[in-house]
């Protein structure tokens, strides 16, 4: 073989092999595997949910410690607006939750975002991000640009990929039909309403469950095991707000600009345990980043960081998740900092 025909050769080969893994990347999209079609079926019920209101709405985002730790209903009749939790889990990028608020928002409605504070200082897609958004919205990956479509698929396991495609298979030889088909949009919906009314006589699993979810989008807490353990909640570490949050909270602020929608910022119900100190120097260093990032989009936080730290009693499962009076108690303390903002 001579150099020519060599480097021939390798350059299709190249070419060959890339061919396949787009292939089989392509192949594998919208395929679940369990558990996670669960998560496809939260958000389905959580976008019923949005869809029915029509006045002006606050629209609650962040991750799961917004999805457990709000009082939806005393907010609404405190407010006056009505009021959906849109919030999911920590792992999903932010212009994915930033996608979910421009679905429906409208122009006079307002936003509460509840971050963790990890996702200031995030700067790749979580594996499991990369996982789940693959399974039930792969519209995302390609609305991304080429920069971002590089990074996510840095951050897509390639073992999902093949157990995509493996279902992909069973999907064509019957066996997906029999174990791993999700639920229709219609039977979610329908089933979600049978359990607000009291009608539904299934089985309603103890976490991340689309049953779990009140007419708000809250969840609703049921019997799990109870955490009680420490957390300093990323305040100890010395990371810069990443340019991807900078990024992507550019692109939002400007579209809430242009749509009418107000954004305002809520720090997380943090419990109170040996491990998180207010006053410690790195703590103190790590809010003022966050104020001082949030201050340069022209955003403000409802309160301080000591407003929101409750006992370690009216927390649930994990340091981020209240329990249903915690969340109840979170609410309350940010509800004067909310209606001085309204009034």
């Amino acid at each position: 073989m001579t150099a020519k025909e060599f480097i021939l050769w390798f350059l299709l080969s190249l070419l060959a092999a890339f061919a396949i893994a787009v292939i089989l990347f392509c192949v594998h999209l919208g395929m679940p595997w369990w558990p996670h079609h669960l998560n496809r079926e939260v958000r389905i019920a959580k976008h019923h949910i949005a869809e029915s209101v029509e006045g002006p709405t606050i629209w609650l985002q962040g991750g799961s410690s917004t999805w457990f730790g709000f009082d939806s209903p005393l907010l609404q009749a405190e407010t006056g607006f009505e009021v959906v939790n849109l919030a999911f889990n920590i792992n999903m990028p932010l212009e994915f939750c930033f996608d979910e608020v421009r679905l429906f928002a409208k122009p006079g409605d307002a936003v509460i975002l509840g971050l963790e504070n990890s996702m200031y200082f995030r700067n790749k897609y979580s594996s499991y991000a990369a996982d789940e958004i693959t399974i039930w919205e792969p519209e995302f990956f390609w609305s991304l640009s080429l920069r971002r479509k590089a990074q996510f698929l840095k951050s897509l396991p390639w073992r999902k990929v093949l157990a995509g495609d493996l279902v992909r298979l069973g999907q064509l030889t019957g066996d997906f039909e029999k174990q791993l088909k999700p639920l229709p949009k219609k039977k979610v919906i329908e089933n979600l309403e049978d359990q607000w009314d009291g009608r539904y006589s299934g089985e309603i699993p103890a976490y991340y469950n689309y049953l779990t979810l009140n007419r708000h989008g809250d969840f609703v807490q049921s019997n799990h095991t109870i955490w009680r353990g420490t957390h300093d909640y990323y305040l100890m570490d010395l990371n810069p707000v990443s340019e991807m949050t900078r990024h992507d909270f550019k692109e939002f602020t400007k579209w809430a600009r242009e749509n009418n929608v107000q954004i305002l910022m809520s720090w997380l119900p943090m419990a109170r345990n040996p491990k998180l100190d207010l006053e410690h120097p790195k703590v103190k260093a790590s809010i003022h980043r966050i104020t001082n990032f949030t201050s340069s989009m022209g955003l403000e936080f409802l309160g301080k960081p000591e407003d929101f730290v409750l006992d370690i009693e009216l927390f649930y499962d994990t340091s981020h998740h209240t329990t249903a009076k915690g969340a109840t108690e979170r609410t309350k303390r940010l509800l004067p900092f909310l209606k001085e903002v309204f009034d």
